[in-house]
């Protein structure tokens, strides 16, 4: 077993990496290269699953050669599949352990035993960490305690990173355009990238038949945008009355109008973010996700800031497009009068030079 000072260097460098103004994969690349130095081992990778659930992406390493990265994604296979279910896998001999795909690359890379630990937030895994180490090496439990301990700090940092990155993209889609619906568009396209959700749609209130309309939408097929008239009392009603409204299985809860739907489209859960002007709601925001999720209040607070950020999108377009009306009547009653006191194009002006 190793000494704890040596696991106490490493939650100090992640320590001292969180209260600086670093990025996430520069602070999980200094985690890296704290592992790997005071846990001797052969190398450490940090991957993040994809928002389509089929590959890792690496997000930071150390100790590894660029020929062993050069392969980039990782494939979920059988050792994989199960850290995605919330499973700590120890390989003990990567060479011959028949789990192991591509055997080959860890022998040519001197890698002899493999740790994989699930990246995990409420019951999800978002990624996975992985040491790596030249000999045949087991940890004991108290080593593991801390090893869970890092990759649970890990897994905020990453968190952290998701919401910074959420806002930041939404603020500039935001002011980089006037035209509404392609603003819209953009903030469903950068919520589900970047937290990797199954998808997300935006849908306004119609006060005159009380249904709910498309909007804009991202990550979700015709077949469950068109599956029929979506009635705002009906379908996770308490959002009209200003609340953030989450469901854990959509296809089996009765607040949602559809949940066969959901179930057929493979939406597991549901947040549901009223859009607010004034006190009186516009509209929702609804993410949704590949599998059961507890959303945190982190989530919720950050996602009723998005929805903010859209009900100002609408609110300032309605503005314009008010402003535009009253330019255009003003326009119009100008050359009215000037019509009416000079002649069509200003025929009486000719005659008074004259």
């Amino acid at each position: 077993m190793l000494k704890c000072t040596e696991f106490l260097k490493v939650l100090h460098t992640l320590g001292d990496a969180l209260n600086s103004p670093l990025e996430a994969t520069e602070i999980l690349g200094q985690t890296s290269k704290a592992l790997v130095q005071h846990l001797q081992l052969k190398g450490c990778e940090f991957y993040l699953l994809s928002r389509d659930q089929r590959v890792l992406e690496p997000v930071a390493h150390d100790g590894l050669s660029d020929e062993f990265m050069s392969n980039g994604h990782l494939e979920v296979e059988r050792t994989v599949a199960e850290v995605l279910k919330g499973r700590t896998i120890s390989v003990a001999d990567c060479t011959t352990d028949p789990r192991i795909q591509h055997s080959l690359a860890f022998h040519q890379e001197g890698i002899r035993s493999l740790l994989m630990l699930p990246l995990k937030t409420r019951g999800q895994v978002i990624g996975l960490m992985r040491l790596l180490t030249s000999e045949e090496r087991t940890f004991c439990d108290e080593e593991m305690e801390i090893l869970d301990l890092i990759a649970d700090l890990s897994t905020s940092i990453l968190l952290h990173a998701m919401f910074l990155k959420i806002l930041h993209d939404v603020s500039e889609t935001v002011r980089s355009s006037l035209d509404v619906d392609d603003v819209l568009k953009q903030i469903v396209r950068v919520i589900t990238e970047d937290l990797r959700a199954k998808g997300s749609m935006i849908r306004l209130l119609d006060p005159d038949t009380n249904r709910l309309q498309l909007r804009a939408a991202y990550g979700l097929s015709d077949a469950y945008l068109h599956k029929g008239p979506v009635d705002a009392d009906k379908s996770l009603a308490e959002t009209l009355t200003g609340k953030c409204v989450t469901v854990y299985d959509a296809g089996r809860d009765a607040r949602l109008q559809y949940p066969e739907a959901a179930r057929r489209e493979g939406i597991a859960s549901v947040l549901a973010v009223p859009l607010m002007i004034h006190g009186h709601v516009i509209g929702v925001l609804r993410v949704y996700t590949h599998k059961p999720y507890e959303f945190s209040d982190d989530e919720i607070y950050l996602m009723t800031m998005v929805g903010e950020q859209c009900a100002l999108v609408i609110r300032n377009a309605q503005l314009y497009s008010g402003l535009k009306e009253r330019y255009e009547t003003l326009v119009t009653d100008f050359h009215n009068w000037f019509d009416r006191f000079y002649g069509p194009g200003g025929a009486g002006m000719e005659a008074d030079r004259v």
